[in-house]
């Protein structure tokens, strides 16, 4: 069983690497064809309505994460006979959030027109309303899929699961290109959309069934178990709110405040770090079940969870500081040639957020030890008092300095609370000094990040021709990196671990 979970854990994580490729593959190529499809100020309709309904999905209360927690400790506790009820129970709570998506999106739709009266036209207006049901749609569809990848990632079934990604994505892009060639309509992309996710929700009923072979029966209502899980999804759904409204809120207050074509801007730099972001989830996110066995086995000073945590730190920090350095140096010609004259300001915003998250990200594993031990309180509410601030500062800033605003509030509020604050509780919980741990974390790969930094801006200034520029000081900033890191960046067993991969 334990080879079968690293394997899980190391091929899923290969996956999520194919799936962030593919994803920025994505979103580099598809989104400006979706743009130049729609046009700026209808992209900005559907990236609006999109953000704004984003909000609906906090409602299914973190069902999924709940899943993946249970069913990894009933199997760890060789209780795996509980499991069919416990999914029973939380596809019960999945049809009562449904009905009530229903019901709010019904109300929410008459206040469309107030909300977005100043930012949006008449006819923006109409088109913002016909998108916003379908989305809505979306979601009850997404809460339902929630559920059972929740029941596959908790048998550690990551291949599968990511794999089922990446065929929905390649399915996605496919689709739009041809789709949008002949319908120049953001209704298109949400109605396909919509269909995906109604279609990987078939796949992963008949995967349950028939190949984890988890018969979904209902025997009893566990009062104790509900009372417990439910304890644990309120705490996943405030931690959702936040990073709902840290993730989508500046969209919505940009579209009320300013005007649609400023969204179209900003979503791009959101594009741009939400890329960035998934360098680190995609490792943090298999790690749940890993940590879990790894706690109950640990000593009480968690020798073997710190080394956990450091170990997957220094890859994030390679692969983090790699994107961070290069972006630096690269990022303005990457702007221009991605999406041309009027998305300067791309360059900026992608910055001001991406800066402050390098530290937290790169330690997510520790999210994942909350997690496993039902610690979520206090990170909730430094998230709910961050995203206040967060709120103020954007609101208040966007009516004078635009879309600036709103990026120095999502990017300040995040260092205060994930940086600060969570670091300092990570030490007096857990004796976790964290300062010593970055130290580790980075060890000489700061060093080779900054050579490659020079080597790859040495390069671009070789050139005039901006796609020139940027071949040459991607290859420049690769070779030199790849090289220090193997000279002296990487430790013994991290090189080790490369050769054996080989």
């Amino acid at each position: 069983m334990r080879k079968i979970s690293l394997s899980q854990v190391k091929y899923g994580a290969i996956l999520s690497y194919i799936l962030i490729i593919l994803n920025t593959v994505s979103g580099l190529l598809v989104t400006p064809y979706i743009v130049d499809k729609l046009g700026d100020s209808a992209y900005g309709v559907y990236k609006t309505m999109s953000s704004f309904t984003a909000a609906l999905l906090v409602l299914d209360i973190g069902l999924g994460g709940t899943l993946l927690r249970y069913i990894s400790r009933y199997r760890a506790d060789k209780e795996e006979e509980k499991i069919p009820n416990f999914i029973s129970m939380s596809l019960f709570q999945a049809g009562i959030i449904s009905v009530v998506v229903i019901i709010a999106t019904g109300i929410i739709y008459f206040f469309i027109d107030n909300i977005y009266g100043k930012g949006l036209t008449a006819a923006e207006l109409v088109k913002a309303k016909q998108l916003y049901v379908f989305l809505c749609a979306g979601i009850i569809a997404h809460i339902f899929e929630n559920v059972f990848n929740g029941v596959i990632t908790g048998f550690n079934k990551f291949m599968f699961g990511n794999g089922l990604k990446i065929i929905r994505l390649l399915t996605r892009i496919l689709t739009i290109y041809v789709a949008l060639h002949f319908i120049k309509d953001a209704l298109v992309i949400v109605l396909l959309d919509l269909f995906l996710t109604i279609g990987m929700l078939c796949v992963e009923i008949v995967y349950i069934n028939r190949v984890l072979n988890v018969k979904i029966k209902f025997s009893r209502w566990e009062h104790s178990v509900f009372k417990e899980s439910f304890k644990y999804s309120m705490l996943i759904f405030i931690t959702t709110i936040a990073s709902q409204a840290n993730g989508n809120l500046d969209n919505v207050i940009i579209g009320a405040v300013v005007n649609a074509g400023a969204v179209t801007v900003y979503s791009m730099g959101l594009l741009i770090f939400s890329m960035f972001e998934q360098l680190s989830t995609s490792i943090s996110s298999v790690m749940l079940p890993t940590v879990t066995e790894t706690l109950k086995n640990d000593d009480e000073n968690l020798s073997a969870t710190q080394k956990l945590i450091l170990k997957a730190g220094r890859i994030q920090f390679a692969l983090l500081g790699g994107a961070l350095t290069g972006f630096i140096v690269l990022g303005k010609t990457f702007v221009n040639l991605w999406l041309g004259n009027g998305y300067e300001d791309v360059y900026i915003i992608v910055l001001i957020l991406m800066l402050p998250s390098l530290l937290e990200l790169c330690v997510n594993v520790c999210l994942s030890i909350l997690r496993a031990q039902n610690r979520l309180v206090f990170r909730t509410m430094i998230l709910l008092l961050t995203t206040v601030l967060n709120i103020i500062i954007s609101l208040v800033g966007t009516y004078f300095w635009n879309y600036y605003a709103a990026a120095v509030g999502t990017a300040f509020s995040y260092f205060v609370g994930s940086v600060i604050i969570m670091n300092i509780y990570y030490y007096k919980i857990y004796k976790i000094n964290m300062i010593k741990m970055y130290k580790n974390i980075f060890g000489k790969i700061w060093i080779c990040l900054i050579l490659s930094g020079i080597a790859c801006f040495a390069a671009t200034l070789l050139f005039e021709n901006l796609l020139a520029k940027m071949l040459l000081g991607v290859a420049a900033f690769a070779v030199v990196y790849l090289g220090t890191l193997w000279a002296f960046g990487l430790n013994k067993e991290e090189k080790a671990q490369l050769r054996k991969t080989r």
